[in-house]
């Protein structure tokens, strides 16, 4: 892209970015760095709204110190340099009183301030605000839209008329009330907003998948002016597993010339805003010509049609369709980004202070957020829970249906159409190391750069320990110490990692970044490569049966049993891709990006390794038909309805919140386990990999290693029996090992195994089967001690072998908790606390997959370590009497 093209896009059409998200604002550096590739680009605006700035919404009426007076000055200067329009604006509609003569001249004299530092334009955001007047009002104006078109006017006015935009509180088509045609506000906002204010408009939803030029030409009409976009489809502060890496799309070219201008309100991490800002400046710089995918994009009941039957064939070039030279495609447009973002992943740009991109953990049962806490991706709409696909209705299943499956189940009176908010509380974005006389070119290459985290959202709890510091603290290590092997850490640390320290084959390929942008696609829209996957997991348990009763009988086709385990590997393979990928990322030297993408990635590579973890057990062959057909019947991606209602558009997409992570959940079968996939990621990115798989005989001699590293309540036990090491193995879990293995997981790092999770689908018959079975081998292994008294640890446990088993479980237990469970792990080799809950979810999928309803695990009354445990694994006590139980229900 030429830079000549800069402030040429449409004569004065404005086309960049928004800073419009709630969560952790950008950093004084990471602006000026966007300035530049914003110029590079051909982008000319930049419009200044964080929400979460304390001082642009919460406390609004503050004028700005001397600190950050100078600060925001330098943002200034760096975008005028940078032939960038920087718009700043305020959002004062939460708490102004639009009659008081004091708050009126109170928001100009903010406005006046910042027009001191060298600013020459404004806007005034009256989004996500309660659509009533206070008492004080109703006395002056004749509506909400009088009052706020009042304010408008003076302050516009007031600062000399220059570049002014204005948000209203109608931002879009589904909050028109009763539409955008009839409703009185948007009507009067038209009519009375001074012609020089250019107004704000995010199309028919707050986050819209198509934008029709009819849509614009309708808004423009009741506006009497061309709409700036103000343009939700990157954003992703409504849901903290989401992150959105596609190309710009859903907006014919065409509407250039009926916009005022499109303002991007990308991804709260700024380093993953690469792609949406570069195919955006391609859009704007692109022919407004109707291509074919522009007459197909009108139409979105044929668009959602064609695309539910040909998904599979999303690798192709549908772009190619386009014969107009100089029309813009996406897929081609994304290359085109790819090839250019790749250079930014070998930039040398640290990332000091900083922890990964931590959001704050959806509870389970979310309350509904005040207005002052609705986003401007958050927000009531007037949606219904029919969907209309073509000529058809399709029947949403409720909320609890779609998204609780992630999030946990939602109280009855819960308004499932507001986004429940993941704000935090105001912050200071103008404040930290002085940066206003910083060399920005420096910026954008030096080693040397800083880019301060010390806003780093935290919970309202602060007391309240995650399970990763849980796991920090069980550790008798150097609480510094980051979850990397030592060799590595070396290797790879952050003020050291180079271009010249990375080999060819651990560079990032083109290939590797399209993976990585299939799995973080769009906001209503998976990948090609992600949606694969979960077209073939789905057919592999699905399918499962065939190797059940190719096991039982060898009649069975070899072609079908050779199809699923030639389909199987190739679902390996994919997953190993990921994680081939995630490992070259680890060692790029740009480290901000890293930290950026890092959450995501970790969260996206462990749910895959589950899945590819149970697809290895489904190989056993432990899977009867009848469970073939309960996974059939869950709703899922592969579910029509489902995917009907998330591709089309007509619901907000945090109806559907956890994106591609979420669906390949959803496709286990353990419904009720939510917590077992909520956790933050380790504060540091680590190349440590665990590995999760089914036992196998060989595996033996390891697992009785771990078993005796864990024996005395969860630590070693290797020095209480030095004669006997395979001793506490074959007491507690040898028997399980022998009579039920197919249940039976393991956690294996570079070192070998590390944990494991044994059960038996059915604890009644295990029990007995150990007693036909186990317990004679034992007493012939280990001789019964001739005393009775004074026995050493060893010959205690030796003596139970021979005492007459009294091991019963009661009815009521065994009716809701059918299943047997044993579990370890050795807290020194794992810190991450999602390995136990993945190996947890492992057992869990596949026991459900045979009809159990629930486990149990029995402890000693003195295992209070292992209680703990357990207790974060969402297994709790149970009334027992002797011994201490726990169980969960699946």
């Amino acid at each position: 892209m030429k830079e000549s093209q800069n402030n040429a896009l449409n004569g004065n059409f404005l086309c960049g970015v928004v800073e419009g998200f709630y969560g952790r604002p950008w950093t004084a550096d990471q602006r000026k760095l966007l300035f530049k590739r914003m110029n590079k680009f051909g982008l000319n605006t930049y419009l200044y709204a964080p929400k979460d700035d304390a001082k642009h919404r919460a406390f609004w009426r503050d004028l700005y110190s001397v600190e950050e007076a100078e600060n925001l000055t330098s943002l200034i200067t760096a975008a005028e340099s940078c032939g960038i329009t920087f718009i700043y604006a305020l959002s004062p509609g939460l708490d102004l009183t639009f009659s008081s003569s004091k708050e009126v001249s109170c928001l100009k004299r903010k406005l006046q301030q910042v027009a001191t530092f060298g600013c020459k334009a404004f806007s005034l955001l009256f989004d996500d605000i309660e659509p009533e007047m206070n008492e004080a009002d109703k006395e002056v104006f004749q509506s909400f839209a009088h009052a706020q078109v009042s304010v408008t006017n003076e302050t516009f006015q007031h600062l000399n008329q220059p570049v002014f935009l204005f948000c209203p509180t109608e931002y879009c088509a589904s909050r028109a009330v009763p539409n955008v045609k009839d409703s009185g506000y948007l009507n009067t906002i038209g009519a009375k907003l001074l012609p020089g204010v250019q107004i704000l408009w995010t199309g028919p939803k707050v986050v819209s998948k198509k934008i029709s030029i009819q849509s614009i030409q309708d808004i423009s009409k009741v506006l009497h002016r061309s709409p700036v976009l103000w343009d939700n489809y990157h954003a992703n502060d409504y849901d903290q597993k989401r992150i959105f890496l596609g190309p710009y799309d859903g907006r014919s070219t065409q509407l250039i010339p009926q916009l005022g201008g499109v303002l991007s309100n990308p991804n709260c991490e700024y380093e993953a805003n690469f792609i949406a800002l570069h195919t955006l400046a391609q859009w704007s710089q692109s022919k407004p010509i109707e291509s074919s995918k522009d007459t197909v994009a009108e139409n979105d009941s044929i668009t959602s049609d064609i695309r539910l039957e040909t998904e599979i064939d999303d690798d192709d070039d549908v772009d190619a369709v386009s014969p107009v030279p100089g029309a813009y495609q996406p897929k081609l447009a994304l290359n085109v980004a790819i090839r250019d973002w790749m250079e930014e992943f070998y930039r040398q740009r640290t990332a000091d202070n900083r922890t990964v991109s931590l959001h704050k953990i959806v509870p389970p049962c979310p309350g509904v957020p005040s207005a002052s806490q609705i986003t401007t991706c958050m927000s009531v709409t007037p949606t219904t829970t029919s969907t209309t696909v073509g000529a058809k209705t399709l029947i949403v299943p409720p909320i609890s249906a779609i998204t609780n499956q992630i999030v946990g189940d939602m109280p009855a009176n819960f308004d499932s159409y507001i986004q429940p908010s993941m704000s935090n509380q105001p912050v200071n974005s103008l404040l930290g190391p002085p940066c206003a006389d910083a060399d920005i070119d420096s910026i954008e290459s030096d080693t040397d750069s800083k880019e301060p985290m010390e806003c780093v959202p935290t919970t309202d709890n602060e007391d309240i320990k995650t399970d990763n510091e849980y796991f920090k603290e069980e550790k008798d290590t150097d609480s510094d110490q980051m979850q990397i092997d030592t060799d590595d850490a070396d290797k790879l640390s952050e003020a050291s990692v180079g271009n010249s320290g990375i080999k060819s084959e651990d560079r990032l390929t083109h290939e590797d970044i399209q993976l990585l942008v299939d799995l973080f696609y769009l906001p209503f829209e998976h990948g090609s490569k992600g949606i694969h996957l979960l077209q073939e997991f789905y057919w592999l348990k699905t399918n499962a049966n065939i190797v059940t009763e190719n096991r039982k009988n060898q009649e069975q086709s070899n072609e079908k049993i050779s199809e699923w385990f030639s389909r199987a590997t190739a679902f390996e393979n994919t997953v190993k891709d990921v994680g081939r990928m995630a490992d070259r990322l680890f060692k790029i030297p740009n480290r901000a990006l890293l930290y950026d993408l890092h959450p995501y990635l970790w969260d996206m590579r462990g749910i895959l390794s589950l899945l590819n973890s149970f697809v290895k057990w489904l190989g056993i062959g432990a899977v009867p038909a009848i469970s073939v057909c309960y996974f059939t019947r869950r709703y899922t991606w592969c579910s029509k309805e489902h995917k009907s209602a998330f591709m089309s558009g007509d619901q907000e997409p945090w109806m559907f919140r956890g994106g591609l992570t979420a669906e390949f959940q959803r496709m286990l079968p353990i419904d009720g386990a939510h917590d077992l996939f909520t956790n933050t990621p380790p504060e540091k990115p680590s190349p440590k990999v665990y590995t999760i798989r089914p036992y196998l005989p060989v595996d033996e001699s390891a697992v009785y290693n771990v078993c005796r590293q864990t024996c005395d309540d969860g630590f070693d036990g290797t020095e209480v029996f030095p004669n006997h090491p395979e001793l506490m193995g074959d007491r507690l879990i040898g028997g399980i090992l022998t009579t039920s293995p197919e249940y039976s997981f393991i956690v294996e790092d570079g070192e070998g195994i590390c944990g494991y999770a044994l059960a038996a689908l059915d604890a009644k018959t295990c029990l007995k089967k150990i007693d036909v079975a186990w317990i004679p081998a034992m007493c012939i292994k280990y001789p019964k001690p001739d005393k009775t008294l004074a026995l050493t640890p060893a010959e205690e446990i030796m003596m139970s072998f021979y005492k007459e088993s009294n091991e019963s479980i009661p009815v009521s237990l065994y009716t809701e908790y059918p299943s047997l469970l044993k579990m370890d792990i050795l807290p020194e080799r794992i810190d991450d606390a999602m390995v136990a809950k993945r190996l947890l979810a492992c057992v869990l999928s596949a026991l459900k997959s045979n009809g159990s309803s629930g486990v149990h695990c029995e402890l000693q009354t003195g295992d209070q370590h292992m209680i703990n445990f357990f207790s974060r694994l969402g297994l709790f006590a149970l009334p027992s009497h002797d011994t201490v139980i726990v169980g969960r229900k699946i």
